[in-house]
């Protein structure tokens, strides 16, 4: 303790004394601080990798719900509107994000109906001073082209209710999606460090309470 804080210092005798103002449960209460800085990031990875997994489950649920309840059927997409945006990550990655939404139109039991859709495509490419970072070409295809036909699966009651056919879906039906022992093992993965700071700081403070 004396080699890491002012708080108690040692007089080179192996004698240790107080800081002025100070005792041991004052110093257990400060370098406990660990214990909270690691409790509020553990609430923050708990909730951030919740909603991660609550998202990717609903996403299954609801496609598992549709093909076991719905409609499939055959949809033409029109009205597509592309957005691009960027972000530059370390050793110089950009990440290129192609946002693609548009309106699907389909029949359900010989009645018209259209819905919105949007899909979301990324990719990385390695940066340097001669690219052109906002060419078009740098950035992922737009998921659908005018007048494309998509299979999508339509809910019986509220047929303007759809979700369109994903490998990835279709690959986890019935069971636990990937996204979701993804989300699973990256909080646990990420839930080692607020640990850390807990152990430290417990650590902290016994050591303060023993002086």
């Amino acid at each position: 303790m004396s080699r890491t804080t002012s708080w108690y210092a040692n007089d080179g005798q192996g004698n240790g004394y107080f800081a002025p103002g100070w005792d041991s449960e004052r110093i257990a209460r400060r370098t406990g601080v660990f214990v909270w800085i690691g409790l509020v990031m553990a609430v923050l990875i708990i909730i951030g990798g919740s909603v991660l997994f609550f998202s990717q489950y609903s996403e299954q649920r609801a496609y598992d719900r549709l093909k076991t309840e719905g409609i499939q059927t055959t949809g033409t997409v029109t009205d597509i509107q592309v957005e691009h945006s960027t972000y530059r990550g370390r050793e110089g990655r950009r990440s290129y994000t192609t946002i693609t939404s548009a309106t699907v139109h389909y029949a359900v039991d010989g009645q018209e109906y259209s819905s919105p859709i949007e899909d979301r495509r990324s990719g990385f490419r390695k940066f340097t001073e001669t690219s052109y970072v906002r060419s078009p070409q740098n950035y992922p295809d737009p998921s659908w082209a005018e007048g494309q036909s998509v299979s999508i699966l339509a809910d019986r009651e509220n047929p303007r209710d759809v979700v369109l056919h994903k490998p990835y879906l279709e690959r986890d039906t019935g069971k636990m999606p990937v996204g979701g022992w993804i989300a699973i093992i990256a909080t646990g993965a990420l839930l080692i460090i607020p640990a850390l700071f807990i152990r430290a700081g417990i650590m902290n403070m016994r050591k303060a309470r023993e002086l």
